[in-house]
């Protein structure tokens, strides 16, 4: 069968902001293509995605789909239906969580709650969820992707790996003909990894086209058949997977420990990590408790999240924490932080105060620096990255204090360690995933906290990121009084400087032991 054009970009340029990117950019998918976008971070990927449904302004060249009128009277093709699936689409759920918080709390209906469903509900077209095949439809996706139990669940109780999938559900719910996914693997397990790439390629195969971005070779379905790469919001090149793979720019390090190939002498920045210290920290003894966890049990309604959890962490002791979507892993670090109001009902020791008793949150944060997915989907859009990295001395979302000289070189320093001190005058939702992850990363480290909580750090990164974050948290961990709290799903980012080993499994501990 003849290949024909499924959507044509012309020569275009799509505006964000106050800023035009893509210019004068063209490409076209074929009715039997399936693409892999690829490249650096803040390269384009997700902006150029956008563009092929609408969801960025085109004001230059033009978009084509090209499907056949549904009416012979019609002489206006149909747009192609496309199903869309990004991390940020969380900001969306969030926002929208909030706002109906708040809602509940002004009318006194404090005890309803947002489920899973209803946010796959909020994503479709009126009257959609009306349709006889509905609950068919949502629990077959919804079991194909491993979350048909969780369906009815407080959204509290959700993990952000299971998000992830729900958030492909909806997607899928649209019956789509084009399926565009951004980073979809992102906060998955290594087991509902292997089940999305059969999933997209039982979609492929049924006729779904799909359009992925990713970062990680390996995640790429055996269905793709092109591969485009942009840097600098140029494709450079585009074509058959196997050509543009085999063109020696992907070629991947084969070291025997993958990413650990980092050499702490090879980082041209671990001179200015050596010097940093934690006020207040040095010559604390090494036997000093910094959490305590006894007994904790977190529930919401029925479903159980946290059993009898018992953890102690200690100065210079590094954590791994590891476990399936769902086992409980975020849970444990909001408890610590006191983002989840059940902290101060269970014992919850932090730096040696119980939460809620003798201090405030506050004063807790100011020795905790953290990064997750779900904060970063919180943090406001506006604010310039400087700020945000600055707001780290103050542990605020937005920068609503004066900052000494000091601060500001600091901030700026460790910007300039993770090469995005071009983008300090940007505004936080004008940089792409990757980019706000590194500011993320910047904010958590720049006040030296006594403990860095990492819930999957390199998500979002590009190889050269990776590698380069996995650098600065190893000096951290190894060369300073910072300790870490590592979440990953990945084995090839369990840091050399870990010494203690967490895992989960579906809220009780399976393991807690020494590992060097």
């Amino acid at each position: 069968m003849k290949a024909e054009p499924l959507i044509t970009l012309d020569k275009i340029a799509v505006r964000l902001y106050d800023r035009i990117y893509l210019q004068n950019t063209s490409w076209e998918i074929k009715t039997h293509e399936n693409w892999a976008i690829v490249g650096p971070n803040g390269s384009g990927k997700t902006t150029l995605a956008k563009a092929l449904f609408g969801g960025v302004p085109v004001v230059r060249g033009s978009v084509r789909h090209h499907v056949k009128p549904s009416k012979e009277d019609s002489e206006t093709p149909e747009k192609v239906s496309v199903g869309y699936a990004s991390p940020e689409l969380f900001r969306e759920v969030f926002e929208r969580e909030l706002l109906q918080e708040s809602f509940r709390d002004f009318s006194g209906r404090i005890d309803e709650k947002t489920t899973p469903r209803d946010i796959v509900i909020q994503g479709m077209q009126k009257g959609a969820c009306e349709d006889k095949d509905f609950e068919h439809d949502l629990r077959h996706f919804a079991e194909k992707l491993g979350i048909g139990n969780i369906l009815n669940r407080d959204i509290c109780a959700v993990s952000s790996g299971e998000l992830c999938k729900v958030v492909i559900v909806r997607a899928l719910m649209r019956k789509p003909k084009l399926l565009i996914l951004d980073e979809p693997f992102n906060g998955l397990d290594s087991r509902s990894r292997k089940d999305l790439k059969e999933n997209l390629d039982d979609l492929i195969r049924i006729g779904v086209r799909l359009v992925l971005i990713t970062h990680r070779f390996e995640e790429l379905p055996s269905g793709i058949t092109h591969v485009l790469q942009l840097k600098d919001g140029e494709i450079r090149l585009a074509g058959k997977k196997e050509q543009v793979l085999g063109s020696g720019v992907f070629s991947e390090e084969t070291e025997e420990n993958g990413n650990r190939s980092f050499a702490l002498h090879d980082l041209p920045y671990l001179s200015f990590i050596e010097k940093e210290t934690t006020p207040g920290v040095t010559g604390t003894p090494e036997d000093r408790t910094l959490i305590d966890m006894r007994h904790v049990k977190v529930r919401y309604g029925d479903t159980v999240v946290l059993d009898d959890f018992n953890w102690e962490v200690k100065t210079g002791e590094n954590w791994l924490i590891l476990g399936e979507n769902g086992a409980g892993k975020s849970t444990v670090l909001k408890l610590i932080l006191g983002d989840n109001p059940q902290a101060y009902s269970n014992h919850v020791f932090v730096f040696g105060k119980k939460r809620g008793v003798g201090t405030s949150i506050w004063e807790t944060k100011k020795k905790i620096g953290m990064v997750s997915t779900e904060f970063q989907a919180r943090y406001p859009k506006d604010v310039p990255a400087f700020h945000v990295v600055l707001s780290g001395f103050f542990d605020s979302m937005g920068l609503f204090r004066t900052c000494s000289k000091e601060q500001k070189t600091k901030a700026l320093e460790w910007m300039k360690m993770l090469r995005i001190d071009q983008l300090k005058e940007r505004t936080f939702g004008s940089l792409s995933y990757g980019q706000r992850k590194l500011t993320l990363i910047a904010r958590a480290v720049v006040k030296s906290p006594v403990l860095l909580f990492l819930d999957e750090p390199c998500d979002g990164l590009d190889r050269d990121n990776r590698k380069k974050i996995l650098g600065v948290l190893e000096n951290i961990g190894r060369h300073t009084h910072t300790k870490l709290v590592y979440v990953t799903h990945h084995e090839d980012e369990i840091l050399p400087c870990i010494t203690h080993r967490l895992m989960l499994h579906r809220g009780r501990i399976i393991e807690s032991a020494k590992i060097r």
